[in-house]
C-alpha cells in the first residue's frame, strides 16, 4: 500500500471524510495491492470492519453501565433487610416512662384471673395485651378486657385509674370494655390521650357523668361508651362535647341516660363522617324539630331503638334507607304523632301487625309506606285509625279482598293501595263514608269495580287510576257509574282507564289535562267542534295535553274534536278505524305536538305540507294506513327530530314525570306504553318513549323519492319507509343522520346505487332493503358486517353483487363502480398515513440522537465514510479486474 493512503479511507485527523480527490490515489494503490495477492486489503478490512464494532460497543456501553448500577441496590437489600430486623428487634424494649405507666396502671388493678401474669421484665412490647409500634417502640395499644373469660368473677376490678396512663402519648386504642370499675367515674384525664383513635369502655361498671373532656380527642374515630349488659348508671345532661369529633365514625351511647339532653339531634348533625349511631335505651324524650341542612351523609347504621319514649314527637321520616322487620311496640306511646314517612325501605311482615302497633290517639294523618315488603290482608278494624287522611300502601305485597271497614276512614282524602296482589270485588260500601276523597290509585290488582245502578258516590275525584284493572260496570256521571263510559265530572283533571273493557261510546266532554282510555272497546265517532260550542258543559278541551284512544274500535274523521287543543303534547289514535284525509289546519291548531301516533287507520290522501309547522315533533307514525303522494320536504325542517330529545321536553313533562296540573296537589304520571315497530320487530316502551325519534311512513301508497334534505334529522333513530311505491336513488345524505339504529326501505322501487354513506352509521343495528331495484357493489364497512342475517339484507335486487351476496362483481355483464370511502379506501389510507408518520418518527428519532450525543455521531460518520469508501475501493478493485481480463 502505498504511503498515505491507508488512513484516507476512515476519517482525517479532525474525524472529517477523506477529500475526494485522494480517490485516484487510492485506485492506484488499489492496482497495486492487486499485484501483491491483496494481502494489504485483508488488512484494511478488519480495520474497516473493526471501527463499526467500536461503535456498537460505544452505543451500548451507557445501557450496560446503567444496568449494573441498577444491580447493585438489589444486591444490598438483603443488608439492609437485616438491618432493619436487628432494629426492629431493639422495640421490644419499653420506653422507659411508658414502662413505668404501666405498671403504674396495672398496681391500680385487681387482677383474679391472673390475666397480666406476662407484665415483667422490660420488654413491655410483649406484655399481653400491649401492642407497639414497629418503628418507634412507642406503646400505641392498651386492650385489657375479658370478654373472652364467660366467668365474671375474674374481671379486672378497681377503683380510680392512673393517671400516669397520660405519659402514653402515642396511644392511639384504649380498650377497658367487660370489666368492674365499681361505679368509679370515667377519668377526666382520657381527654389528654391527643392519639387516640379507639376508645371501648363498655359494660366495664363506670358510674356517673360521662366526662365532657372525651371531646378533646380531635383523632377520635371510634367511641363505645354503651353500657346495655351491667347494672351501671351513667348519664348525661349536655352532648355539646360531642360536636367537637368531626372525625368520628362510630358512636354507641346505648343505655347512657340521655333524658334531659334537648340537643341531641343537632349535636349528631354536627358530624358528617358519622357512620354509626346507636342510641338505644336512651330514654330519649323530646325531640327538636330537624335542622334544615342533615349533614350525616355517611351515616348507614340508626338505632333509636326507644323512640316510642319521644311522646312529643309530631313527624317521624325515615324514608330511603334500609330499615328491615316490623315497627316496634312503643310506636304505640307516639300519641302526638302526625306524619309516619317510612316509604323505600324493606319493612316487612304482615300489614295488620304494623297497623296495630300505631298509637291509638287517632292524631296519625299522613301514613306512607310505598316501596315495601308489607304482606297478607288489610285488617277490618281501623277505628285507632280515623283520622288519616293520606295512607300510601302503594308497591308492596298485599293480598286478599280489600275490607269493606276501610270506609270507616271518613277523613280519607287520597287513598293509595295500587301495584300489590289485592283481588275481589269493590262496590259503594267501601266508599259509604268518604265524603272528602279526591285521589284514589288501585291500579295493578286484580280488582273489579261493580256498583248498583243509580248510586252515588258521596266524594268529587279529581284524579283516579285505575288502569289494568277488571272494571266490569262504571258511570262517572256526576260521579255515578253504569255499564259504559259515562258523563265525567267537571273537576276531573286527570283520567286513566286503559287497559280494561270499557264499551260504549265516548261521551261529550273529555275536558281534561290527561286522559288515556286506551285498550278498551270503545266505539262511535267525536262530536265537532259546532256540536262542541253548542253544550252547555263549561267544561272545554283546550288545556288538554295528552290523549290516549289507541287499541279501540273508533271512527269517524280526524281529530275535529281537537279543534281547539293547542296545548296538545300527546295524541295516539293507533289502531282504530278513523278515515278521510288528515286536515291541513292540524299544524296550526296542534303547535306543541311532540307525539303523534295515528297507526293502523282508514286515513287517505296526501301527508298535509302543514305538519311540519309542528316543529317539535318528534314521533311521527303514520304506517298502515292509504296516504298517497309524495313525502312532503318541508318534514325535513322538523326541530324535534334533529335534536336529542332533553330532560325539559314537553314531552318529558308528561312521559317521565308526569304533567304538573294547575291547582292539583299532586303530579300525574304517564303509566302507559306504546308500541314501536323498529328493527323488524314490535317493542314496547313505557317511560323511554320520551327518547325516541320516530319516522314511519310504512304501508302505504306513497310515490316519489326520498328527500335529500332528510339528513337534517340527524337525532331520527328509526326510519321506516318500507311497502310503498318510492322510487329514486337512495340519498347520500342518509349518511349524516349519525343517530339512526333502524333502516328499512324493503318493498319499494329504489334504484342506483347503495350509497356508501350508509356505511359510516356507527349506531346502525338493522338495516333492510330488500326487494327493490338496486345495482352495483354492496358498500363494505365495519358497522354493516354486524348485522344479523346480511345477505337477506339486500335479498330481492338482483343488480346486486359483493359479499355478503355469493354474486361476484367480475362476472359478465356487471360493471360494479368503485366504491367511494369503503373499507379498501380506508386501509390504505391507513396503511400510508401508518408508515408515512412511521418513516418521519424514525428520522426524527435518529436526528435527536445524533443531535444530543455526540459519540454516537462521530461514530455514525466514521461508519459511514468506511462503508462508503469500502464499497468504492471494491467496485474499483472489481472494475479493473475486469477490464484487464478483457486486454
Amino acid at each position: 500500500m502505498p504511503q498515505g493512503t491507508g488512513h484516507c479511507w476512515l476519517l482525517d485527523l479532525h474525524g472529517r471524510p477523506c477529500p475526494r480527490r485522494r480517490r485516484r490515489t487510492q485506485l492506484t494503490a488499489a492496482r497495486s495491492i492487486r499485484r501483491r495477492h491483496t494481502r494489504p486489503i485483508v488488512t484494511s478490512d478488519l480495520v474497516v470492519l473493526s471501527n463499526p464494532l467500536m461503535a456498537m460497543i460505544n452505543i451500548l456501553l451507557p445501557s450496560i453501565t446503567i444496568l449494573f448500577l441498577l444491580f447493585l441496590p438489589i444486591q444490598s437489600n438483603p443488608v439492609r433487610s437485616t438491618r432493619n430486623r436487628n432494629s426492629s428487634s431493639n422495640t421490644h424494649h419499653c420506653v422507659p416512662h411508658e414502662w413505668d405507666a404501666l405498671l403504674a396502671f396495672r398496681a391500680s388493678l385487681s387482677d383474679p384471673g391472673n390475666y397480666l401474669s406476662s407484665w415483667q421484665g422490660e420488654g413491655c412490647c410483649q406484655w399481653k395485651g400491649i401492642c407497639c409500634s414497629n418503628h418507634t417502640g412507642h406503646v400505641v395499644e392498651l386492650r385489657i378486657w375479658s370478654l373472652e373469660d364467660v366467668n365474671s368473677s375474674i374481671r379486672f376490678r378497681g377503683g380510680q385509674m392512673s393517671t400516669p396512663l397520660l405519659d402514653l402519648k402515642n396511644l392511639r386504642t384504649l380498650n377497658l370494655r367487660d370489666n368492674n370499675f365499681g361505679g368509679a367515674p370515667i377519668p377526666e384525664f382520657i381527654g389528654g390521650l391527643k392519639s387516640l383513635r379507639y376508645l371501648y369502655i363498655s359494660n366495664s361498671k363506670f358510674g356517673g357523668r360521662v366526662p365532657p373532656q372525651i371531646g378533646n380527642l380531635p383523632r377520635l374515630l371510634y367511641l363505645d361508651l354503651n353500657s346495655i349488659y351491667d347494672d351501671s348508671y351513667i348519664y348525661s345532661t349536655d352532648l355539646a362535647w360531642l360536636s367537637r369529633l368531626t372525625t368520628l365514625k362510630y358512636l354507641d351511647l346505648s343505655k347512657v341516660n340521655l333524658s334531659t339532653v334537648t340537643n341531641w339531634v343537632h349535636v349528631v348533625n354536627k358530624l358528617p363522617s358519622l357512620v354509626t349511631l346507636n342510641l338505644r335505651f336512651c330514654g330519649l324524650q323530646n325531640v327538636i324539630p330537624s335542622p334544615v341542612n342533615v349533614n350525616l351523609t355517611s351515616l348507614e347504621y340508626l338505632d333509636l331503638y326507644e323512640v316510642g319514649n319521644m311522646t312529643l314527637i309530631t313527624r317521624l321520616y325515615l324514608n330511603v334507607n334500609n330499615l328491615t322487620g316490623t315497627i316496634p311496640t312503643t310506636f304505640k306511646n307516639l300519641r302526638n304523632l302526625e306524619e309516619l314517612l317510612l316509604y323505600g325501605n324493606n319493612i316487612n311482615g304482615p300489614v295488620a301487625v304494623l297497623l296495630e302497633r300505631l298509637p291509638t290517639e287517632n292524631s296519625l294523618q299522613d301514613l306512607t309506606l310505598f316501596e315495601n315488603n308489607l304482606s297478607r290482608n288489610l285488617p277490618n278494624q281501623l277505628r285507632h285509625l280515623r283520622n288519616l287522611t293520606s295512607p300510601d300502601l302503594n308497591k308492596n305485597e298485599l293480598s286478599g279482598e280489600v275490607p269493606t271497614g276501610i270506609s270507616i276512614l271518613s277523613k280519607l282524602k287520597e287513598l293509595r293501595l295500587g301495584s300489590n296482589n289485592l283481588h275481589g270485588t269493590i262496590t259503594e260500601n267501601h266508599f259509604a263514608e268518604m265524603a272528602s276523597l279526591s285521589f284514589l290509585e288501585l291500579f295493578g290488582n286484580s280488582l273489579s269495580m261493580v256498583f248498583q245502578h243509580g248510586w252515588r258516590p258521596p266524594f268529587k275525584l279529581d284524579i283516579a287510576v285505575l288502569h289494568k284493572m277488571e272494571a266490569e260496570t262504571m258511570d262517572f256521571s256526576k260521579n255515578c257509574l253504569a255499564s259504559s263510559l259515562p258523563k265525567l265530572p267537571e273537576n276531573l283533571r286527570s283520567l286513566d282507564h286503559s287497559r280494561n273493557n270499557l264499551s260504549g261510546l265516548l261521551p261529550s266532554e273529555l275536558g281534561k289535562t290527561i286522559v288515556d282510555l286506551s285498550e278498551n272497546q270503545l266505539h262511535g265517532t267525536f262530536p265537532n267542534c259546532e256540536e262542541r260550542n253548542s253544550s252547555r258543559n263549561k267544561n272545554n278541551s283546550s288545556n288538554m295535553v295528552m290523549l290516549n284512544l289507541n287499541a279501540n274500535n273508533l271512527s269517524g274523521e280526524f281529530l275535529v274534536f281537537l279543534c281547539k287543543c293547542q296545548k296538545l303534547v300527546f295524541l295516539d289514535l293507533g289502531y282504530n278505524q278513523f278515515s278521510d284525509m288528515l286536515p291541513t289546519w292540524i299544524g296550526d291548531t296542534l303547535p306543541s305536538l311532540s307525539f303523534l301516533s295515528l297507526r293502523s287507520n282508514l286515513f287517505s290522501g296526501h301527508i298535509p305540507l302543514q305538519l311540519a309547522k309542528t316543529k317539535g315533533l318528534q314521533y311521527l307514525d303514520l304506517a298502515c294506513n292509504n296516504m298517497s303522494g309524495a313525502i312532503p320536504q318541508p318534514l325535513a325542517d322538523l326541530i324535534g327530530m334533529a335534536v336529542a330529545p332533553q330532560d325539559d321536553d314537553s314531552l318529558s313533562d308528561i312521559v317521565d314525570y308526569g304533567y304538573n296540573i294547575v291547582g292539583a296537589t299532586d303530579v300525574v304520571a304517564y303509566t302507559g306504553s306504546s308500541l314501536v315497530i323498529m328493527k323488524g320487530q314490535q317493542l314496547e316502551f313505557t317511560s323511554g318513549i320520551m327518547y325516541m325519534v320516530n319516522f314511519d311512513l310504512s304501508c302505504n301508497s306513497l310515490t316519489g323519492h326520498i328527500p335529500k334534505e332528510i339528513g337534517k334529522l340527524p337525532a331520527l333513530k328509526n326510519l321506516n319507509l318500507s311497502w310503498n311505491h318510492l322510487s329514486g336513488v337512495i340519498p347520500d345524505s342518509i349518511g349524516e343522520v349519525q343517530s339512526l339504529e333502524s333502516l328499512d326501505l324493503s318493498h319499494n322501487e329504489f334504484g342506483g346505487e347503495i350509497p356508501a354513506s350508509i356505511a359510516v352509521l356507527t349506531s346502525l343495528e338493522y338495516l333492510n332493503l330488500s326487494y327493490n331495484n338496486l345495482t352495483g357493489r354492496i358498500p363494505s364497512g365495519n358497522q354493516l358486517q354486524t348485522l344479523n342475517g346480511q345477505a337477506s339484507i339486500y335479498v330481492g335486487n338482483p343488480g346486486l353483487c359483493g359479499p355478503p351476496l355469493s354474486k361476484n362483481c367480475s362476472e359478465p355483464g356487471l360493471t360494479p363502480p368503485t366504491p367511494k370511502g369503503g373499507k379498501d379506501t380506508g386501509d390504505a389510507i391507513f396503511l400510508f398515513l401508518a408508515m408515512s408518520s412511521g418513516y418521519v418518527m424514525g428520522l426524527w428519532t435518529i436526528f435527536c440522537l445524533f443531535l444530543f450525543n455526540k459519540n454516537w455521531r462521530v461514530a455514525c460518520f466514521k461508519f459511514s465514510d468506511c462503508l462508503d469508501d469500502w464499497v468504492y475501493v471494491h467496485v474499483s478493485l472489481s472494475w479493473a479486474f475486469c477490464t484487464r481480463r478483457k486486454q
